[in-house]
């Protein structure tokens, strides 16, 4: 069977799935999102194996995934299931005639869903997007990743049980298998967003895919949503008061390089441009930061072409020898505010960052020469008025350009709480106003009807 016909079919399938499946009670809804949550739990052990085979990630790390993405899934079904993500407007006797005007969600149909490589089962086949699209009460497509083929076939299997198994029409979760398109899985998903019964899209992966796909789905007769997160760097900025004494420089130097290094600096929220103040404790901080990022041991990246394109970028920009395929050497280059430009602006996926040496009166100003970002984060002194000062300063521009700002810590680990927002202006994602974690990403599968005059016992 070629790919197009498998392709055609679970589209089909979905397109035929999608009345009756968006017809179900929110209350169905949760109860199949607490199967597949169940599944997954019941087969943690073998797909935390089949991962590991496919990937360098540690058991405490996909341990900690697996119950992040049950936990997101049982999350979702008791949201709707309360009829929280409704908008619920209602203007009584507001229209002509004295009509009263209220608001319906419907789902939008079935949503091609991209599974991505950093986090398997998180952000993969049954991360968030897909989480979010059946709690909607839309049918999924989901395509594998191709660096980990056999737990994207696994995963699909235990899914596609437990849908069944809560009786939802067939369609209502189908699987494409990257490795069935001859080498070329771009094909797959380019024909994937334009298939007609396609209603939407939900991405996360690099720039240049997440663009492919909305010009794949802009050029349709039928224009649909791509819900792309792209990645950003993810700014940190250091001030003064912060690093004032050696327990916070000391601190934040291991915090930063613990974030830079962690899981192979392959998280879409890794910090890639920490800006320092440019004085004496600066120095120490990044001095510090450089030392305990370059002395962490090579680590396994998940592809050899991420890997590849690591070495590349410290080759260039450190004049230093890469090391073995596959892996990638921790390390951080300084430079000084005037040579913040070109290629140290960019995402760089792996275990490196750009410390910029900076005047902190200058901060409001980088933060505005910077794109779209997924996160920003300030580093302060809560005691100290010099510090809040400049923070309210700074904030403005943090807000203008991020999804999420961070105080005093981190911005690696999203927290799937119902005020997440993982989203934020372009390039960072494809639409600034959405999440792709938290409650709220419910809402990028539905669209608000207004009735008008309707009685309210015809509508189901």
């Amino acid at each position: 069977m070629t790919y197009h016909t498998t392709l055609n079919r679970a589209a089909d399938a979905a397109s035929a799935a999608a009345g009756p499946y968006g017809a179900w009670s929110a209350e169905r809804r949760r109860d199949l999102l607490h199967a597949c949550a169940d599944a997954l739990e019941a087969a943690r052990d073998e797909l935390v194996d089949l991962v590991r085979a496919e990937t360098a990630l540690t058991p405490e790390r996909l341990g900690g995934e697996v119950t992040r993405t049950t936990g997101q899934l049982r999350l979702y079904g008791d949201h709707v299931a309360a009829g929280r993500h409704l908008s619920a407007r209602t203007s009584k006797g507001a229209a002509p005639g004295g009509a009263d005007v209220w608001t319906v969600d419907v789902p939008l149909g079935p949503v091609a869903v991209f599974a991505a490589s950093n986090f398997p089962f998180a952000f993969g086949v049954p991360g968030g997007d897909t989480a979010s699209a059946l709690a909607a009460g839309c049918p999924v497509v989901v395509k594998g990743h191709p660096a980990q083929p056999r737990l994207s076939r696994r995963i699909a299997e235990v899914l596609a049980g437990a849908v069944t198994g809560a009786g939802a029409p067939e369609g209502t979760f189908g699987f494409l298998d990257a490795e069935s398109t001859d080498g070329d899985p771009n094909k797959l998903s380019i024909e994937l967003v334009q298939h007609p019964a396609i209603k939407a899209v939900g991405f996360t992966g690099s720039f240049g895919g997440g663009r492919a796909l909305m010009d794949a789905a802009a050029a349709r007769p039928e224009p649909i949503p791509v819900y792309a997160e792209m990645g950003s760097v993810n700014p940190v900025f250091v001030l003064p008061g912060a690093v004032a004494d050696e327990a916070g420089r000391e601190k934040w130097a291991s915090a930063l390089a613990a974030a830079v290094t962690g899981s192979a600096g392959q998280l879409c929220t890794k910090p890639g441009v920490v800006f320092v103040p440019d004085t004496e404790d600066g120095r120490v901080l990044g001095d510090a930061a450089v030392a305990q990022i370059a002395g962490t041991a090579p680590i396994p990246m998940l592809t050899d072409g991420m890997a590849a394109a690591h070495r590349t970028w410290q080759e260039r920009v450190t004049g230093t020898a890469g090391t073995e395929a596959g892996e990638g050497k921790p390390f951080a280059v300084q430079i000084s505010a005037k040579d913040f430009a070109g290629d140290y602006r960019e995402e760089h996926f792996g275990p490196a960052t750009v410390i910029v040496r900076a005047d902190p009166a200058d901060y409001p100003a980088l933060a505005d020469s910077l794109e779209g970002q997924l996160t920003a984060t300030v580093i302060a002194d809560d005691a100290s008025d010099a510090d809040r000062s400049a923070a309210r300063a700074l904030l403005p521009s943090l807000v203008a350009r991020a999804g999420r700002v961070v105080w005093n810590g981190v911005p690696t680990g999203v927290a799937v709480v119902e005020a997440m927002q993982h989203g934020g202006p372009w390039p960072a994602t494809s639409a600034a106003w959405s999440t792709s974690v938290g409650t709220e990403a419910i809402r990028r599968f539905t669209r608000p009807v207004a009735l008008q005059g309707v009685p309210a016992d015809l509508v189901g």
